[in-house]
């Protein structure tokens, strides 16, 4: 049975469980759907991808029966293009630091008239068919999230709460303890303080929040604070864990 569309999954309260994947690997996909995962979010900022492995790993997702999202280098409009051309059901843009730079990526998710990402429909993620209805199906499936991770994100956040076809707010608990002073203690009261005031602001303006938790600790404390999306650990850390595991039982 055919997904739903993550627009769609991302507005109901089950949450979604999705790890980050820093290894551009077709079998790695395939197993994360097989450990039970919701979907992947594929990083381009932090991983090792290039544009051009983006289709065999995004089909390897869809194949599996989970949601291939991507977090983009930056809120470059041609970025964004291109991995929703590729099939992806949406997208996570990092270090959104102003109403302008909010602006301009929910623009370049969405075809014209909400929008100005570039028309194509005979790309993968319209199935190649050059069907003119696919811009509007297009515009009313896809996933956008925008990562909120600094000190201007934050304050700039009630403005951009305000755009229409924004769908969600991810928020990087890492780079936030960065820009509040206490680099690295994602768990800081000033961290935890900003969290929540940012999951409360969302909730009251109906949009998504997605989160990174490197721990199930703090994946399940923001679950219960109504969290949709959890970026559930790094696949690297996720790998290593497993693999120091397997080594600590076979010598005893």
């Amino acid at each position: 049975m055919p997904l739903p569309p993550l627009r769609a999954r991302l507005k109901t309260a089950s949450p979604l469980l999705a790890p980050f994947s820093i290894i551009p690997s077709i079998e790695l996909v395939e197993l994360v759907a097989l450990a039970g995962y919701d979907g992947i979010i594929l990083d381009l900022e932090h991983g090792a991808h290039g544009s051009e492995a983006l289709g065999p790993l995004i089909l390897a997702a869809m194949a599996r029966g989970i949601y291939p999202l991507v977090r983009v280098r930056s809120s470059e409009p041609t970025e964004i293009g291109a991995a929703l051309d590729a099939g992806a059901a949406g997208v996570i843009v990092p270090q959104i630091g102003s109403v302008a730079e909010a602006e301009r990526a929910v623009r370049a998710a969405r075809f014209a008239p909400d929008g100005n990402r570039g028309a194509n429909s005979f790309v993968r993620g319209a199935d190649y068919s050059g069907r003119a209805e696919w811009f509007a199906e297009a515009n009313r499936d896809v996933a956008v999230l925008l990562m909120v991770e600094g000190a201007g994100g934050v304050a700039a956040l009630p403005e951009i709460l305000k755009f229409p076809t924004l769908d969600g707010i991810f928020l990087g608990p890492l780079d936030l303890s960065h820009a509040l002073g206490v680099p690295g203690e994602m768990g800081h009261p000033k961290v935890i303080a900003t969290i929540e005031q940012v999951i409360d602001a969302c909730k009251a303006a109906g949009v998504t929040t997605g989160i990174f938790a490197g721990t199930s600790e703090a994946a399940r404390r923001w679950i219960a604070r109504g969290v949709t999306l959890v970026g559930a650990g790094v696949d690297t850390a996720l790998v290593l864990k497993g693999l120091k595991a397997a080594v600590g039982e076979l010598r005893g």
